[in-house]
């Protein structure tokens, strides 16, 4: 199998290489192979279904993989127990235990190791529950507390034994959005106030894009693309991650010479597009809603509005053009039944 470098110099927190999960005929995931960096947030977003939740568990030692290898600082963990992987998990159901207080729900992560620095069970429990923002509430019951609470109180556990790796699988899926939003923005600093490596699994690719270094796009059990946010959102690599990853907006053509210079021109059924790229023959590229701009020069056509809504800062319209439906973003709705928008060349992006 090949190794897989970190950027780093040295071996990868954690590599998985060629590694594949299957029950009986399903596979779950297929010859996944992915490279994580020392400290870095790395995050699997893909569809429910798509076998991110089961890389996860492959590389907390839940399960074994069917094929490859899951290794974690250049070492072959096949065989280590997960509670020998130095690895805190922190699961979407909280999985607190009533009977316990919230103080002693945080020091049940230090069961079945002893607190680091040489801190005693209390002064870690104190220190962890500082961090997560939940001082002086350590001999609450954690049925009183919020949901957002409560989520914090399962990550101060899984925290408490000072692990090498932190596993996140869907931690925020059952609280409301605005609760998602600020509790990310909390996560995203507890990991960089601790440098802990942290592999976060979610549905949402909004909340990937927010909180990671790098995202690793997974769609039937297969890996499609990683990156880090930016090159994710602004340049897949396949159609999957182009539609998945964001709004977008799809053009399948055939490619010719450029009218300018540095362009290609791209026929899509009657039309014709200049996109700034090197292409030839049948092509897709994508254009992203607020890429459109009813005074752009280039590219421009008139389409039937479909419907918008109006977001506070842009509005959100569906437009219908030939046999396509466009998503475009504006400053305001339109006072038309019709409305003409264009793009720049270099504002496309050809998918493959």
């Amino acid at each position: 199998m090949r190794a897989l470098a970190s950027d780093h110099g040295g071996p990868p927190a954690v590599e998985l290489d060629g590694v594949s999960k299957r029950y009986g005929s399903a596979t779950a995931v297929a010859d996944v192979s992915v490279s994580i960096r020392d400290g870095e947030f790395f995050t699997l977003v893909g569809p429910s279904g798509c076998g991110k939740t089961t890389t996860l568990r492959l590389i907390a030692g839940f399960e074994t993989p069917t094929t490859g290898t899951v290794r974690f600082a250049g070492e072959d963990v096949r065989g280590v127990g997960p509670e020998d992987r130095n690895v805190g998990v922190v699961f979407q159901n909280y999985a607190l235990f009533e009977h316990m207080s919230v103080a002693e729900n945080v020091a049940y992560g230090l069961k079945f190791a002893d607190p680091p620095r040489g801190l005693s069970r209390n002064e870690r429990v104190a220190e962890l529950l500082e961090l997560v923002d939940l001082e002086g509430l350590g001999d609450r019951d954690p049925t009183a507390l919020s949901g957002g609470q409560q989520q914090r109180v399962s990550i101060a556990r899984a925290l408490a034994p000072d692990p090498a790796l932190l596993l996140l699988d869907e931690p925020m899926s059952a609280l409301d959005a605005r609760l998602r939003q600020r509790l990310r923005r909390e996560i995203r600093s507890i990991q960089t106030e601790l440098g802990v490596t942290t592999v976060y699994v979610t549905h949402d690719q909004a909340e990937a894009l927010a909180v990671s270094d790098r995202v690793a796009v997974l769609s039937e059990g297969r890996v499609e693309q990683v990156g880090d946010p930016e090159s994710l959102y602004r340049r897949p690599r396949s159609r999957f991650v182009a539609e998945f990853v964001g709004e977008n907006n799809l053009f399948d053509g055939t490619a010719a010479a450029g009218a300018m210079s540095d362009t290609t021109t791209v026929r899509v059924g009657e039309a014709s597009f200049e996109i700034a790229a090197d292409a030839d023959g049948d092509v897709t590229f994508c254009v992203r809603p607020g890429a459109f701009d009813p005074a752009a020069s280039h590219n421009r056509i008139e389409a039937r509005v479909l419907d918008s809504e109006f977001l506070g800062e842009t509005t959100r319209v569906r437009l219908g053009w030939a046999d396509h439906r466009l998503v475009v973003s504006l400053p305001a709705p339109p006072d038309s039944e019709t409305l003409t928008v264009g793009f720049d060349p270099r504002d496309a992006w050809v998918i493959g």
